[in-house]
């Protein structure tokens, strides 16, 4: 029985699919010392040995530089708040001379199995998608970024709808009347693959970015980057600060 009500919290920490930033590296001498008047996004590329596994929605389609460009997508969906005013780049364009340019590769991205996400989910099927990123100051260096770091993460580590069968926890019943109709409902369980990762990692780039700039006070606090040994980021793309982690 009270394994049964803390189904719905053990839920909720499960299916906080988050994007982790790693490794992070800065050259304070290349920092900004105001606020960046832009951002400038360039599509992401994918790395010459970079384990890439992703079929095209349709036939003929440039799946690379789709998924580049969708975690431009995500960095747009909230670096107008967050940064600064944001656009994006056309590969080849050259870069301006003020501002900040972000540009990144694809390290490994793999779609995984969307029926095994469904049907068992915690973790089995789920996709992957890592990168890296480097922030330049235009202003100081074209050549040299002031911020590097490594992104890592996936979809989805909630309960599939087989295992909701077995164990009906209270918050999986919206996910169970759809399927009582016949389908289980993308928005809450199918849509879950590279194409929310690509955004996802978007955003978790821009509340990195965001959390240098507020470091040096030069933006008020609006979010989180996720890094090891902080809670997993929120469905709402927020998280708290970082927490101590144990030496080994």
């Amino acid at each position: 029985m009270k394994f049964l009500r803390l189904a719905p919290l053990f839920l909720l920490l499960a299916g906080c699919s988050s994007v982790s930033v790693l490794d992070e590296k800065e050259d304070a001498a290349l920092a900004p010392k105001t606020r960046p008047i832009a951002l400038y996004v360039r599509p992401f590329t994918v790395a010459p040995q970079a384990k890439f596994e992703v079929a095209p929605a349709a036939p003929g389609e440039d799946v690379r530089s789709k998924v580049g460009q969708l975690i431009g997508v995500g960095v747009q969906s909230r670096a107008n708040e967050w940064v600064a005013s944001t656009a994006a780049l056309k590969p080849g364009d050259p870069a301006p001379k003020n501002g900040l340019l972000l540009e990144g590769v694809i390290l490994l991205a793999d779609q995984g199995s969307r029926a095994m996400r469904l049907g068992i989910g915690f973790g089995l099927g789920r996709s992957r998608l890592e990168t890296a990123a480097k922030i330049y100051n235009l202003e100081a260096s074209h050549k040299k970024p002031w911020l590097t770091c490594r992104t890592t993460g996936g979809s989805n580590r909630e309960p599939g709808l087989v295992t909701s069968l077995i164990v009906p926890f209270p918050a999986m019943l919206p996910v169970l009347a759809s399927a009582a109709g016949g389908a289980v409902s993308t928005v809450s369980k199918g849509d879950k693959g590279v194409t929310q990762d690509c955004k996802r990692t978007g955003r978790a780039i821009t509340a990195w970015l965001h959390d240098h700039l507020v470091v040096r006070g030069l933006a008020k606090r609006k979010a989180w980057p996720k890094r090891p040994g902080s809670l997993a980021t929120s469905p709402l793309g927020f998280s708290p600060p970082r927490l101590p982690v144990k030496a080994d």
